[in-house]
């Protein structure tokens, strides 16, 4: 009798241990897959922001602004926001790297309008940045 009891507790003992294990690969599985979702979205960003400043060295407002419109959530991403200014009665936009364009910087003194060209940008947006921590950025 006093056998039967013990092996029953081994046994309770043993399954117990079982789920316990089973339970933290579980959880384990769960926190990973969150983390995985986490860093694809993180990539996703970077990758979008990326485009933006390869784009501005370029002088393609036009890609950006082609981006945003076929993405709301790029625009949500993007320091940059662009849209495409009417042409003006006169004024020849016949080249590409005259359309204007308002961009509007999402800045840390809040939001900077301004009508830019791509040839304007294609220009000046290459050069060496200093940011807040001090590195410098080089485009």
């Amino acid at each position: 009798m006093e056998n039967a009891k013990l092996d029953k507790l081994k046994t309770d003992l043993k399954t117990k241990q079982v789920a316990v294990v089973k339970e933290a690969v579980k959880q384990t599985f769960e926190k990973l897959e969150a983390l995985e979702k986490e860093k694809n979205d993180v990539q996703n960003r970077i990758k979008i922001l990326k485009h933006d400043l390869f784009d501005l060295k370029d002088g393609r407002l036009d890609r950006i602004l082609e981006r945003q419109s076929m993405d709301d959530e790029t625009r949500t991403i993007s320091v940059v926001l662009v849209a495409k200014v009417p042409g003006v009665a006169g004024q020849n936009n016949s080249s590409p790297w005259y359309e204007e364009y308002k961009v509007s910087v999402l800045s840390d003194n809040g939001v900077v309008d301004c009508n830019i060209n791509n040839s304007i940008t294609k220009t000046n947006a290459s050069g060496s940045y200093k940011l807040k921590d001090g590195s410098i950025k080089y485009l």
